[in-house]
């Protein structure tokens, strides 16, 4: 007969970084006498100062006696969390024995020890009772949230929502361009609210033109107080680095009214590391943060930010007159969805909208592919080949990115209609210039007539009339 236990994990445990990274399985090498059997289930709760768990269940697929390891494989996944303490106190208040179990030796993680508890079925089946339910299905995820901005009185389309889903779990920047007024905004607002995000996990920033530095973000420190000046922005990112669990999405409205390479530029940079625990911004130095410590003056906020995973930005962009063009640096960091036109017919009318499916970010993340797509690299070499005529080109980035769009459009995205909107929306944006640029653009229109890329096609049709009619063009209208 199965057992069931809880496997306890350091908030910095490595095995809890694996299984949040989307690693489906976990070797562990247990201290004799051996305590889990093949069949026996694991839930894992992370060890901090509020200590949840998380929205897996671990089944043990293998024992290797003589070795006295044990393989566990994730085998079921709910829509958000437990509250530890929350469960009637049981698990909390038994204080059952504990086993330490030391990880399997591997030179590229730094494992912690972890504790197992045994757990009564009446424990387990309290916990999974409150983790909302198995998760959807991400077809079954996104017709939710479809429904649900029905509801609220907006109309998008079933590839534009089923696209920018897909570009948030391929890099957490995406940037939605287009006319005033098209619904860009809240297209991020709605999404976020179907998936059970309150208020106070939603920030929608309007940019100011005088932003020229990264204050008017990350705050500053005042050298005449001695303190540290934040931002609600600052405030905001610093919460969501708190609660890993917890999906927060931040809205950068209006993003070009002020140049994005300027007050931006730690986040881009910060956006070019592949891995999220890279993804960090500075604050203040290290030696100033020491030595405000040493002088028992420790400042409010640490000396440098992790991007955590769980946090997920989107960019408004308004194409016009008042407004700053988008630079190459920025756009090899983002897809760029579009949006000018809107569908009058089809704005339904507002009723009542059904009840969100709250997620937690690890299952919200569970979503997202891990392996590149590459059945298309010969098409992508062609195309930079040419591009590299005229020293535009594409990058190992965009290449890399493009390639994770096509994985995580799998079952939700013709392979073809995914390979167009990635051209569409990460190469044809750093096409521009004068008749200069005309044969590369006859050259793109055959190739994309020839690999039926309709979206592709036309814009590369629009964008050669432009250069006819004013003798330069680019990609945007």
């Amino acid at each position: 007969m199965a057992k069931y236990f809880l496997l306890s994990l350091p908030r910095t445990s490595s095995y809890l970084q694996a299984i949040t990274a989307g690693q489906a399985r976990l070797t562990i090498q247990q201290t004799p006498p051996p305590s889990l059997q093949v069949g026996d289930r694991c839930l894992v709760a992370q060890q901090d100062s509020s200590p949840g768990v998380l929205p897996v269940v671990l089944s043990v697929i293998s024992v290797n006696s003589p070795a006295q390891t044990a393989t566990l494989a994730v085998t079921e996944r709910y829509n958000h969390a437990a509250d530890f303490d929350a469960l009637n106190g049981t698990t909390n208040q038994s204080k059952p024995s504990r086993r330490t179990l030391v990880a399997e030796e591997a030179p590229q993680y730094d494992y912690n020890p972890i504790f197992l508890f045994p757990l009564s079925k009446a424990n387990w089946e309290a916990i999974t009772g409150s983790m909302g339910g198995l998760r959807l299905e991400e077809q079954a995820l996104l017709r939710h949230i479809h429904s649900y901005i029905l509801a609220r009185g907006y109309y998008f389309d079933q590839e534009t929502l089923y696209n920018y889903h897909i570009c948030l779990k391929t890099r957490p920047f995406v940037l939605l361009a287009g006319l005033s007024g098209t619904g860009k905004s809240k297209l991020t607002q709605l999404y976020a609210e179907a998936l059970g995000v309150p208020r106070e996990r939603y920030l929608r920033l309007a940019v100011r033109p005088n932003w020229n530095d990264d204050r008017y973000l990350l705050g500053y420190f005042n050298t005449l107080s001695g303190s540290y000046i934040s931002e609600p922005a600052l405030d905001f990112l610093l919460e969501a680095s708190e609660h890993e669990q917890d999906l927060y999405f931040f809205c950068l409205d209006e993003m070009n009214l002020a140049h994005v390479e300027y007050y931006f530029s730690q986040f881009l940079s910060a956006f070019e590391e592949e891995r999220p625990a890279d993804r960090r911004i500075t604050l203040v130095s290290r030696r100033l943060y020491e030595e405000r410590k040493r002088q028992g003056q420790p400042l409010t906020v640490p000396a440098e930010l992790q991007l955590a995973p769980n946090l997920l930005f989107t960019g408004t962009v308004n194409v016009d007159e008042t407004t700053q063009p988008i630079s190459d640096k920025v756009l090899d960091r983002a897809n760029t969805i579009e949006f000018f036109s809107i569908d009058l017919d089809k704005i339904p009318q507002p009723t009542v909208p059904p009840d969100p499916v709250p997620l937690s970010a690890l299952t919200w993340q569970s979503y997202k592919a891990q392996q590149p797509d590459t059945r298309y690299r010969e098409l992508l070499r062609a195309i930079n080949a040419i591009l590299n005529r005229v020293e535009i080109g594409i990058g190992y980035r965009v290449v890399r990115e493009i390639e994770l769009y096509l994985a995580n459009s799998a079952g939700l995205l013709e392979p073809e209609v995914a390979l167009d909107l990635q051209i569409k929306q990460r190469i044809l944006p750093r096409v521009r210039g004068t008749e200069v640029i005309e044969g590369v653009l006859n050259e793109l229109l055959a190739l994309t007539r020839d690999q039926r890329l309709p979206r592709s096609y036309q814009r590369l049709e629009e964008m050669k009339s432009r250069l006819k009619r004013d003798g330069y063009t680019s990609f945007w209208r």
